[in-house]
């Protein structure tokens, strides 16, 4: 799910800041987004068919951005603290999350379970019903910034911290992307 044009700016600012400051830092320089899913699949083209469909019969919603967040030691991301703009977490994105879950998953080839999630039941049985580990009521919605390797005292991250976001996103603007690492391709918007 892509942020529109004020939020995408907000967040484009923090990744300018923090890439100027602690240049490098994982996530800082992917586009910005709210990741409902990520898996891999069998066959991309019609994963993004599938998943424009249910977007087509998604009736909009509204989606609210009112506070930031940190997970600190992110183990998803190799254990640096993650900011991000935390969604308003409303029944329709999880909706929404879970419809796109279950239609692929069966394009979605079975693999081992990674090493952070083996100790966590939800996320364990949520990689391996859909490829993902956050998929349900465990999910925090949200719009990532970077992952920060450094302290937890860095001046960015206390003036993250610091900031009282406002923002309200009518409609839905989401996109299928093709990731290899750092490289995003678009593959349907």
């Amino acid at each position: 799910m892509e942020p529109q044009e004020e939020l995408s700016a907000a967040i484009q600012a923090w990744k300018k800041k923090i890439d100027l400051d602690l240049p490098d830092q994982p996530f800082c320089s992917h586009p910005p987004h709210c990741t409902l899913i990520h898996v891999e699949v069998s066959n991309e083209q019609v994963a993004a068919l599938k998943i424009k469909k249910i977007l087509e019969e998604t009736v909009s919603f509204k989606v609210e951005v009112d506070q930031v967040g940190i997970f600190w030691e992110d183990l998803a991301t190799g254990g640096g603290h993650t900011l991000y703009l935390k969604i308003k977490p409303e029944p329709e994105i999880f909706s929404l999350q879970l419809k796109i879950a279950k239609i692929l998953s069966p394009l979605a080839p079975s693999r081992k379970i990674p090493d952070y999630i083996s100790n966590d039941s939800a996320l364990r049985e949520s990689y391996k019903s859909y490829g993902f580990p956050f998929v349900g009521k465990h999910w925090v919605p949200h719009f990532s910034i970077a992952s920060l390797r450094t302290d937890r005292i860095h001046p960015i991250i206390t003036e993250f911290m610091e900031w009282k976001p406002s923002y309200t996103m009518i409609g839905l603007d989401a996109s299928c992307w093709h990731i290899d690492g750092d490289q995003h391709i678009l593959l349907e918007r």
